[in-house]
């Protein structure tokens, strides 16, 4: 019995250990992570509400690019993961992109609050494991 259970916990590990792990970005724990994180003068500026907006904005940016994906059925982005060329984002559009959906809702939302709120957001993906390694520059 003792054998048979090892051999069980030894071709599961095995298994696991060369499937590739997913990161899970759990929305709540990201605002968190960002909101606790932020510097004294944007967090007396933006609510938790602003950094649930912000990431989400980043995520649907992400989507739209095919990097990202709200899970099983999200025809989005499967369609754009579908193409044949590797995906790479670039900070300076999914700026942009928060930037163009916070005027959209009216918020005062500016750059620089962007970009301390993306760049923690990159540490929280970082601790997740969801970061992948950095593009090489094309010429």
């Amino acid at each position: 019995m003792v054998g048979l259970a090892a051999y069980a916990v030894m071709r599961v590990s095995s298994r696991l250990s060369h499937t590739r792990a997913r990161a899970v970005y759990d929305l709540f724990e990201a605002v968190d992570f960002v909101a606790e994180r932020l510097p004294d003068a944007l967090s007396a500026k933006l609510s938790y509400e602003d950094v649930q907006e912000i990431l989400l904005w980043r995520l649907d940016h992400l989507r739209l690019r095919g990097s990202a994906t709200y899970g099983r059925g999200d025809v989005t982005a499967t369609e754009a993961e579908g193409q044949d060329e590797e995906v790479v984002t670039s900070d300076d559009d999914s700026v942009d992109y928060v930037l163009a959906k916070a005027s959209e809702s009216g918020r005062d939302i500016d750059a620089l609050d962007v970009v301390v709120v993306l760049d923690l957001e990159s540490q929280y993906l970082e601790v997740i494991g969801a970061l992948g390694p950095p593009a090489e520059e094309s010429e």
